[in-house]
């Protein structure tokens, strides 16, 4: 068996697991939209719109509508190409052995660095809200976002992936050519792209470690009711800036596998990941509390009755709780009494 066979079977191969991970990656962002489509309904359509909104529906929907077009041209670019387009395409191939793919990895490129912009705002805007409209707090975030879009932006548009357009089986079906769009990237490529991930995960963990000690911090305050660590980071969103991370961390490591049809394999994944758990962050914040992502820490408590219990004469500061033992109490240094709706 020849060297280029052998590649060729390779690329294939490697080809096909692009294909696998990403019909995945859209089937996942596709089962859970339908999971949350009654709370979408429920908690958005029937609401005043304000910005809140607005970013939820575009963090939700830009991503779905975009990967229909990112689905085809990875499986079949035949129901996107004109017939002087395949004629043309078909004409390359045969006259120079290769054929030029239209500019739909450069589309995907673009979609997935929307759609991270879009959740980064979202979240800027939780970590401003947890920190009760810190204007330091927020000139920290907004300048880390404004480095991270700047390499994120340098590492799209200056880093340089070849495509390539294979045939099924290598055999003519039909009328022609059924041509595919996958990206190949070489090593230095790869590792210039994975730059704009690594830089989103710098900032991802930054906010991570912004909300654990907000966490943290809350969950001292709030010692007199007794209420568990993990439904303060539930409540907050840490659980779900944790999974955004990790889900980044996994991704830029296939930026440096030695197959180049596998580079980048993981970054539908990681984008679907990221609107999936922001989308259930904003919509487990709306559940409790119209203001949404503009929240602030516990807010509103919900819980068994049995589990807020507190003790006369404790410092408490900004909490309404919705169910507990507890049936009245007036804070420290306040005149604000808090009272249970069972």
């Amino acid at each position: 068996m020849s060297s280029a066979l052998v590649q060729q079977v390779s690329a294939t191969e490697q080809e096909q697991l692009q294909n696998y991970i990403h019909l995945f990656s859209t089937i996942f962002l596709y089962w859970d939209y339908l999971l949350t489509l009654s709370d979408e309904f429920r908690y958005f359509w029937k609401r005043p719109v304000g910005v809140s909104t607005v970013l939820f529906f575009l963090n939700r929907y830009l991503t779905m509508l975009g990967d229909i077009v990112v689905t085809i041209s990875l499986f079949s670019t035949r129901l996107t190409e004109s017939r002087y387009d395949r004629c043309y395409q078909i004409y390359l191939l045969r006259t120079y052995g290769f054929s030029s793919c239209p500019p739909f990895p450069l589309f995907h490129e673009i979609l997935l660095g929307v759609a991270q912009l879009i959740v980064c705002i979202l979240l800027a805007i939780r970590i401003y809200a947890l920190y009760h409209g810190s204007k330091h707090v927020l000139a920290v975030v907004l300048s880390a976002l404004g480095i991270m879009l700047t390499v994120s932006i340098f590492a799209i548009f200056f880093s340089r992936s070849e495509e390539s357009e294979t045939l099924v089986g290598g055999l003519e079906i039909m009328d022609g050519f059924d041509f595919k769009c996958h990206t190949k990237l070489s090593f230095f490529p790869s590792v210039q792209e994975a730059g704009a991930w690594e830089a989103l995960f710098l900032y991802d963990v930054m906010l991570f470690g912004m909300i654990l000690y907000k966490t943290y911090q809350t969950h001292h305050e709030l010692r007199p009711l007794r209420i568990p660590l993990v439904d303060i980071i539930i409540r907050d969103g840490s659980l779900y800036f944790g999974v955004m991370a990790l889900a980044n961390a996994v991704n830029i490591s296939t930026f440096y596998y030695p197959l180049p049809y596998a580079r980048g394999t993981l970054s539908t994944f990681a984008s679907s990941m990221s609107i999936t758990m922001m989308s259930r962050l904003m919509l487990n914040l709306h559940k409790v509390a119209d203001s949404g992502l503009h929240t602030l820490p516990i807010t509103t408590v919900q819980g068994p009755l049995s589990t807020f219990n507190a003790s006369p004469k404790e410092n408490l500061r900004g909490i309404n709780v919705m169910s507990g033992t507890l049936e009245s109490y007036e804070s420290e240094g306040s005149d604000t009494t808090y009272s249970v709706v069972e």
